[in-house]
């Protein structure tokens, strides 16, 4: 989330909006977000994990998901998906990437 908010400006000067989603509980998101002053929301996927289920991140260990980035176009399209556990600023910067993409007329 912080690699997100480092980059929330050139995202949003994009056009781009930048939301994140975890199994966490509001409460948690809420601190979390605070404690972290991100400028996009953070959604929770507690308790049915319906959001997690749907695009199939659910981690293999235990009752949490994995870190994965989507980024969808304007239709709603899943255009780019960065799914690296061990590389945080991947997400981030993926996005990036991706969405500068989209505005230069990629798909």
């Amino acid at each position: 989330m912080e690699g997100f908010q480092r980059r929330f400006a050139e995202l949003q000067a994009l056009g781009a909006r930048v939301v994140g989603v975890s199994m966490d509980s509001w409460a948690v998101q809420g601190a979390f977000s605070r404690e972290l002053g991100l400028a996009f929301p953070l959604l929770s996927d507690w308790p049915n994990n319906r959001t997690i289920a749907t695009f199939g991140v659910e981690a293999e260990a235990g009752p949490t998901a994995r870190r994965v980035t989507f980024v969808f176009d304007a239709a709603g399209v899943v255009r780019s998906i960065v799914d690296d556990a061990k590389e945080m600023e991947a997400h981030p910067d993926g996005a990036l990437a991706a969405v500068q993409s989209l505005v230069d007329g990629g798909s």
